[in-house]
């Protein structure tokens, strides 16, 4: 029979996330962990197995977090360049909010691991691909209505996200507000779209 847990794993899941995105994998310990929730080495590592799988499921539910984030912004206002704007304003907004200027965890993960474990960068290789697809189909749907010129969608859709990223990057820099903002519009007057 399986035993109980004996604390809050959302709890302990949370406190470890933030542990991980300031300081990331390598300078996170389970002792950290363990200080931070008063949960004990033992218990993180029975409910676990190891600190990796702990920081690798909770990468996973923040992945999913990201693509339910393009999702939500895909399906905002009644034009693409509603939605596309939408979705530059919650990286922007998310960006000057967030305490430290930490960036995004998950491109932080693929700057710590590299090419050093395959199983993060399939994860993230797939969440960036689930993103890309998501805003492309949005581009399909506003050709469709006429609002944007007959345009490669894979392409396009794959910019739309490398631009977020590159707008997160930025911030983690210290860059102002108001230049994440002036950055943003000055790519969403490139694209071929009718009206912004």
């Amino acid at each position: 029979m399986a035993r109980t847990r004996e604390f809050d794993d959302e709890v302990l899941r949370a406190a470890s996330r933030e542990l991980f995105w300031s300081n990331g994998f390598a300078n996170t310990s389970i002792g950290d962990i363990s200080a931070a929730t008063k949960v004990g080495n033992g218990s993180i590592y029975a409910a676990y197995g190891s600190k990796f799988d702990l920081f690798f499921t909770i990468l996973e539910s923040y992945c999913r977090t990201r693509i339910d984030t393009v999702a939500s912004a895909m399906s905002v206002g009644h034009t693409a360049a509603e939605s596309i704007r939408e979705f530059f304003d919650v990286i922007v907004a998310d960006c000057a909010n967030q305490v430290g200027r930490r960036g995004c965890l998950m491109l932080n993960s693929i700057a710590e691991f590299g090419g050093r474990d395959e199983r993060v960068i399939a994860l993230c290789r797939t969440t960036t691909d689930t993103m890309e697809r998501r805003v492309a189909r949005r581009i399909e749907a506003a050709i469709a209505a006429n609002e944007i010129e007959r345009v490669e969608v894979d392409p396009l859709a794959a910019q739309i996200i490398l631009v977020s990223q590159g707008l997160i990057q930025m911030s983690r820099l210290g860059t102002p507000r108001e230049k994440l903002v002036a950055v943003a519009d000055a790519y969403l007057e490139t694209l071929p779209i009718r009206a912004l």
